[in-house]
């Protein structure tokens, strides 16, 4: 058996089915609102200022939309309407081509693949168009076939003189689906307000969408650029009543339809069937986008950067709704509490405050409970707290010796519960830190010395009383150009990690607490620079050097400013001999011997109740509970409870 090769010539054409056309265009041939913004779309990208549309109240009568475009010359219409899949971009670029009368301003083309000169087949099988330039106009009739050779027929019909330039499109509809109003709501829905753009519908000018915003920010993409977000005033609904949810646009045009459709990060979801939802509308111009559009702009084809863009514009979204929606959460909180008043009075500031915390934490979870819903979660928690608060504790104290009784006496005389939590915690947390420590600084496994790092970054008090202090964290940053000063010079610095700098030896990190002016940041006050090398390592002037001139980086970049104090710690399991600490300037590097930092921490453990003495800590109560305990109610009867707390109640 033998395979011949096709070879396509006039005596053996490839054949069209009869479903290709609609294959290859999609929904603008199906939908006669999709068709219709297609060639408005086109006369935009012809750098038109005024688009006449004319639409028939009756089948039968002509559907036409001019324009005072650029209009095409005989061959740049051939060209354009005979080739399947036309590249706008590559033959005329991006950006739109006006007319020489026309005031010239920036405007990106909305089209890129061509589809939209086969809009008009949505209404009928056959249309005419009309285009003029340079004094010269042809008409042409562009028709559905039903041989298989071609999937549509264009041919010049007349060829004349004319003045101006411009296209017009006619067709006559063999049904007419939508009235001339929704024409013009249609349009002045999806394309924004353009100063350079009108668009008539039977002789009455369409007003295009004008935002009016009440708060816009600019959301950063990794990689990719930026969006604008816009939250538009929910008082103007005159003109956004279909905004509803999260709109995007491209270049002054909507993509698809507004929606709350996958708000739901970590079950942060905000149903659009709401009352919350339905009070705020969202606009995003993604113009960096523009290449991901479908070709009929119902959608984004799903890649990448598009879900990129989507997770960073939904946590800004979800960001500003917790902001809009507090003072209303804070509300159906209180009457949750309020129904459950008595029982919450007895409970002891911590379990009261975990209450509060658990609400707020189910209400983000779950923002279409009612405060009746949640009442009915505060009495179960209230409950399971006063039983694991109240009875378990009687119980230790029946089994305590008299001498113990006496003790716990003197410390509830002086504590409270709150305040004994926090010490207690705080201790079991540092010596079980200094113990993972231990393990860790004998082992000489290379890996290991990158798992102390973040130990550390939780250890930074034993450096010092000054590191107490929460205002230090891990600056990615500056850990950054550490990781490209390495670059430089060779190394193989691992990126896993990005707070902090992981080489095979050891591992740097980098942490700093900010200067305020005003109640502002105005700089960075200090830094300290942690390099823990791995087990047996000791540490040599060359280590000393290294870590200055990590320093010495940070300040050649500017990372900090000149008056920014730098304290550096190289820390391995001996020090040499006579080896001591450098100091230039503003900058100051310590050797340090593991074993010696782990013993101050001991130390410094045991000297910790002294330090809370003195500050007296005291634990914040959680506002709404405190509120609710304040109020001087009283509830006869559960009916009148009801109709307190419908008050609260967002259904």
């Amino acid at each position: 058996m033998t395979r011949a090769n096709l070879v396509v010539s006039s005596s053996n054409p490839l054949f069209f089915g009869e479903g290709f056309l609609h294959d290859h265009v999609g929904q603008i041939l199906d939908d006669p609102s999709i068709a219709i913004l297609e060639l408005v779309a086109n006369s935009y990208d012809a750098g038109a200022d005024k688009v006449t549309v004319i639409w028939p109240d009756l089948p039968g009568g002509i559907l036409s939309i001019s324009d005072n475009g650029t209009g095409m010359t005989r061959q740049q219409f051939e060209h354009r309407w005979r080739t399947l899949s036309y590249d706008r971009q590559a033959e005329q670029g991006a950006d739109v081509e006006f007319p020489p009368d026309v005031r010239k301003r920036k405007r990106t083309a909305f089209g890129h693949n061509g589809k939209g000169r086969f809009s008009p087949f949505c209404f009928a099988d056959k249309y005419e168009i009309e285009t003029w330039r340079d004094g010269i106009c042809i008409r042409a009739t562009v028709e559905l076939t039903r041989e298989r050779s071609v999937p549509f027929s264009c041919s010049i019909d007349e060829e004349f003189a004319k003045k101006g330039h411009g296209t017009k499109v006619s067709v006559r509809p063999s049904s007419i689906a939508l009235a001339g109003g929704s024409i013009r709501d249609l349009i002045g829905f999806k394309f924004a307000v353009d100063p350079s753009f009108q668009v008539m519908v039977n002789s009455e000018q369409v007003k295009l969408l004008e935002l009016a915003a009440l708060s816009s920010q600019d959301v950063p993409v990794d990689g990719l650029g930026t969006v604008r977000l816009h939250r538009l005033d929910p008082r103007k609904q005159e003109r956004t009543i279909h905004l509803k949810g999260i709109a995007w646009w491209v270049n002054k045009r909507m993509v698809g339809e507004p929606s709350w459709e996958g708000l739901d990060a970590e079950g942060k979801y905000l149903d659009g069937r709401t009352s919350e939802a339905k009070r705020f509308s969202f606009v995003v111009e993604a113009n960096i986008l523009r290449e991901q559009v479908k070709s009929d702009w119902s959608g984004f084809h799903t890649n990448s950067r598009v879900n990129a863009v989507r997770l960073a514009i939904h946590d800004a979204v979800v960001q500003e709704l917790r902001g809009l929606l507090a003072d209303e959460r804070k509300e159906t909180k209180k009457a949750a509490l309020t129904q459950n008043r008595a029982l919450i009075k007895d409970l002891p500031q911590i379990s009261r405050n975990q209450i509060g915390r658990f609400l707020e934490q189910i209400q983000e979870k779950c923002p279409n409970l009612t405060a009746r819903d949640l009442g009915r979660t505060v009495e179960i928690w209230g409950k399971l707290e006063q039983s694991r608060t109240g009875y378990d504790l009687l119980g230790r104290l029946a089994s305590c010796a008299p001498e113990d009784l006496d003790t716990w006496n003197r410390l509830m005389e002086q504590w409270t519960a709150s305040n004994a939590e926090i010490v207690l915690n705080e201790l079991d947390r540092r010596i079980k830190l200094i113990r993972q420590l231990q393990t860790l600084i004998r082992d000489k496994n290379t890996d290991e010395v990158h798992d102390l790092q973040p130990l550390f970054e939780r250890g930074l008090w034993m450096f010092g009383p000054e590191y107490e202090s929460v205002e230090f964290s891990s600056n990615r940053g500056m850990a950054h150009v550490i990781r490209v000063f390495f670059g430089k010079k060779g190394a193989v610095v691992s990126t896993n990690r990005p707070d902090f700098v992981a080489l095979p030896d050891s591992s740097i990190g980098i942490y700093s607490a900010d200067e305020f002016t005003d109640g502002e940041v105005s700089a960075i006050r200090k830094v300290l620079i942690v390099e823990l090398k791995k087990g047996g390592f000791e540490v040599k002037q060359h280590e000393l050097d290294q870590a200055r001139d990590y320093a010495k980086e940070l300040r050649n970049t500017q990372s900090v400013q000149p008056t920014t104090k730098i304290e550096g710690f190289v820390l391995g399991a001996s020090i040499e001999q006579g080896l001591e600490e450098m100091k230039i300037g503003e900058t100051v590097v310590r050797p340090f011997q593991y074993d010696l930092l782990l013993n101050r921490a001991h130390s410094r453990i045991f000297n910790l109740a002294k330090r809370i003495k003195e500050s007296s800590p005291k634990v914040d109560s959680d506002v709404e509970v405190e509120d609710v305990l304040s109020q001087q109610l009283d509830f006869d009867g559960v009916g009148e409870f009801e109709s307190t707390a419908s008050v609260f109640s967002l259904i």
